[in-house]
């Protein structure tokens, strides 16, 4: 009987186990449970936004926005001032890997407030996206290149959840060009990451981590 338990008890933990996956396309629901973008309809729950990237836990990551932020295309802000966290010049390979969309908003808030500005002063893409809700964010642009390498899966789940698809514009990130002050860099949804003038507009999607 001892060992019937035993096999019992291991066979519910590789249950749940299998329950807590989370894949690229789930759709991450107000309750905070994730399900799948078939189950989604079936399960009765209200859609909070979709996942486009999954950490090594198999449960953790990044999840989308069900719709852009702010009133349409926006220019990312003021084009005199840079925050003072890390930025970038034009290598390539160093910015698709900036990933830290979450410190950097961060950082552009505390640099607003420390320069006496409101953070709609100093950005009004990332305020835009700070303002869709508690805990969301401008993604970094390493995680946009992220989000537009899965847009099939997250298209399908876009529109299970209700969502609008980002096909056809270009969304602001929250990387800043360092060599020109004046420069943000923007994903165009054709695949081109340009750093782009701060005073130009593109659209504003947010992320969470969840």
């Amino acid at each position: 009987m001892k060992h019937l338990i035993v096999i019992f008890v291991a066979l519910v933990s590789i249950v749940v186990y299998a329950q807590a996956q989370v894949h690229v396309g789930d759709i991450l629901c107000t309750d905070n449970s994730v399900v799948s973008s078939n189950d989604f309809v079936a399960s009765g729950r209200t859609a909070l936004g979709v996942v486009f990237f999954v950490d090594n836990t198999q449960q953790h990551g990044w999840a989308l926005a069900l719709n852009d932020a702010g009133q349409g295309a926006m220019p990312w802000g003021n084009e005199g001032s840079l925050c003072y966290l890390q930025g970038y010049n034009n290598n390539p390979q160093t910015i698709y890997n900036d990933t830290i969309g979450s410190m950097r908003c961060d950082s552009i808030t505390h640099t607003a407030q420390r320069l006496g500005w409101t953070l709609e002063q100093y950005s009004s893409a990332v305020n835009a996206a700070v303002q869709y809700g508690n805990g969301w964010y401008l993604p970094a642009i390493g995680q946009l290149i992220v989000l537009y390498g899965n847009m099939p899966e997250i298209n399908a789940a876009l529109d299970a959840a209700g969502g609008s698809r980002m096909n056809g514009r270009q969304y602001w990130s929250c990387t800043e060009e360092n060599g020109g002050v004046i420069s943000a860099w923007m994903l165009n949804f054709a695949g081109a990451s340009i750093a782009t003038p701060k005073g130009d507009y593109s659209n504003v999607r947010a992320i969470r981590n969840f």
